[in-house]
C-alpha cells in the first residue's frame, strides 16, 4: 500500500497530492477476534478485512487507485487469502463512532492496529488520534435495522424474482438475468449489514460486500459452501454481472448457471433475513430491559424521596 501510494504521489504531482498519507491499517473481523470456532468454519477463500484511513478525502475516494491496490495484493504470492479494504478517512471514521456506529465500534474495540504512521504534530504530541468509541442506543439502531431490514428485502426478492423470470435460451435475456440476480445478491448483503451494523461500503463489489457479510455474521457464508470449482466460476460471473451483462458483449451465460445461481441466492435471501431478524429481536429484548431498569430507578427515587 505504501509503495503504491508513494508512486501515486510521484506521478500525481500537486501539494495535494504531496499530502496524502496512510495513516492507520485496522485488521477487522473473525481473523481480528482470533476465534478459533470461527475461523475454522471459514470456507478457503475467506478474506482478511482492513479499515484504511488516510489522510484525504479525496485520496479515499479514488476508488480506481484502491482495486489497483487490492488487485497487486491479490497477485502477491505471499498472500494466502483474499483481503478486503474499507477506506475513510480519519474526520470520518472519528463522527462515526462519537454517533455510536455498530460497524466502526466493533472495529475500534475488537480490530488489531497493524499500521500508523507515528510521526508526531508539530507540537510533538501525538496526532491522528482515533476517538473513544460510544456505546450506540438499542431503540435507535432498532428503529433503523428495522428500516433497512423492510426495504432491502423487499429489493432482493424482487430482483430474484426478475432473474428467474428472464432466464432463458436468449443470451440477451440471459444478461438481463444476470444483472437482476447479481442486484438480488447485493441486496441481501445490503440487508445484513444494514440492518446489523448500519454500514455498507459504496461499491458493487459482490466479493467485498460478502467479505464484509462474513465479518459479521460468518453463519452468512453458508449459502455457497461447499463451493466446487465449478461453483467458484459460477459466483464469479455473478459478480461480474454488474458491469459485464449489461455492457460486455464477450459476457456469456447459460440457463443452467443462472438457475443455480438463482437458487443459491434465495437461499442468501433467507439466511440473511434470518439473521437480521434474529439481532433486531436481540436489540428490541436489550431495549425492553433498558426500559425496565429505567423505571425501576424512577420508582426507587420515588421512594427515597
Amino acid at each position: 500500500m505504501l509503495e503504491e501510494l508513494q508512486a501515486r504521489i510521484e506521478t500525481g504531482g500537486g501539494a495535494r497530492a504531496s499530502r496524502y498519507r496512510l495513516l492507520k491499517l485496522i485488521l477487522f473481523g473473525p481473523f481480528a477476534r482470533n476465534s478459533a470456532s470461527e475461523t475454522a468454519a471459514l470456507s478457503p477463500h475467506a478474506a482478511m478485512n482492513f479499515l484504511v484511513i488516510v489522510s484525504h478525502r479525496a485520496l479515499a475516494g479514488m476508488s480506481a487507485f484502491w482495486d489497483e491496490v487490492e488487485e497487486r495484493i491479490a497477485r502477491d504470492h505471499h498472500v494466502k487469502c483474499p483481503v478486503t479494504l474499507i477506506i475513510h478517512t480519519l474526520p470520518d471514521l472519528n463522527s462515526h463512532l462519537k454517533a455510536g456506529a455498530p460497524f466502526f465500534c466493533d472495529i475500534i474495540n475488537q480490530g488489531i492496529l497493524a499500521y500508523e504512521d507515528s510521526e508526531p504534530g508539530k507540537d510533538g504530541r501525538p496526532k491522528n488520534i482515533i476517538a473513544k468509541p460510544v456505546a450506540s442506543d438499542p431503540r435507535s439502531v432498532h428503529e433503523f435495522g428495522l428500516g433497512f431490514h423492510s426495504r432491502f428485502l423487499k429489493k432482493a426478492n424482487l430482483s430474484l424474482q426478475d432473474g428467474r423470470f428472464h432466464t432463458g435460451e436468449d443470451p440477451e435475456a440471459n444478461s438481463h438475468a444476470a444483472f437482476s440476480l447479481s442486484q438480488a445478491a447485493e441486496f441481501a448483503y445490503r440487508m445484513l449489514l444494514l440492518t446489523v451494523t448500519q454500514y455498507a461500503p459504496p461499491s458493487h463489489n459482490l466479493g467485498k460486500l460478502r467479505s464484509l457479510a462474513r465479518a459479521v455474521d460468518s453463519r452468512v457464508d453458508e449459502v455457497w459452501a461447499p463451493l466446487q470449482k465449478s461453483s467458484n466460476r459460477h459466483f464469479e460471473l455473478l459478480q461480474r454481472a454488474y458491469v459485464e451483462a449489461r455492457y460486455s458483449p464477450t459476457y456469456e451465460t447459460h440457463a443452467d448457471i443462472l438457475a443455480w445461481q438463482a437458487d443459491r441466492i434465495e437461499v442468501l435471501i433467507g439466511l440473511a433475513d434470518a439473521l437480521c431478524r434474529e439481532h433486531l429481536d436481540r436489540l428490541k429484548a436489550e431495549h425492553g430491559q433498558q426500559n425496565c431498569m429505567s423505571s425501576r430507578t424512577l420508582v426507587s427515587s420515588g421512594d427515597d424521596r
